[in-house]
């Protein structure tokens, strides 16, 4: 079933109905009535769905088994291997951080990370093997990763940190 795929995809990517609303321009109420399966979203609509997402239709499709349990180890999508990677950030007067990349649309709401007694931010997420472009959002300020010196140059003239996952 279409939704179930819509909703596995969604959670494992740690985006609400009301946030992946806003990044189609529908209602949550929508996102809410194709998971149930009381409606099916466009093929348009799948499209985007699929680019946010970063996946085929035919992923979202077939209701691939995503396991929403994030940072444990291997997980596996029908025909897809995806792989613990983790995020480090040393930053102890901040409040707050984020991640964010091309893996949630650069989302400026970002995924919170977690902050240990010593000040070190951290989060474990699943990814297939490829090449992911990423930066941290510390209070309000975009930063690429200190640690990392792997960069791309991006459309706003600033740097890009790349995470490459291997299998």
């Amino acid at each position: 079933m279409v939704g179930s795929g819509i909703k596995t995809l969604r959670e494992s990517r740690n985006f609400t109905q009301e946030d992946l609303a806003s990044k189609l321009g529908v209602s949550r109420q929508a996102i809410c009535m194709w998971e149930a399966g009381k409606r099916e979203p466009k093929t348009t609509m799948l499209k985007k769905i699929a680019k946010i997402f970063d996946v085929t239709i035919d992923e979202i499709v077939q209701s691939m088994s995503i396991s929403p349990n994030r940072g444990k180890g291997i997980g596996e999508m029908k025909g897809r291997i995806e792989l613990a990677t983790n995020f480090q950030l040393t930053a102890p007067n901040a409040k707050k951080v984020l991640l964010t990349g091309n893996f949630n649309s650069w989302d400026s709401k970002g995924i919170p990370m977690k902050k240990d007694k010593n000040g070190t931010w951290t989060l474990s997420l699943k990814f297939a093997p490829g090449k992911y472009e990423y930066k941290y959002i510390v209070d309000g300020q975009w930063w690429t990763d200190p640690k990392n010196t792997k960069t791309v140059s991006n459309s706003l003239g600033s740097l890009n940190s790349i995470k490459e996952v291997l299998v």
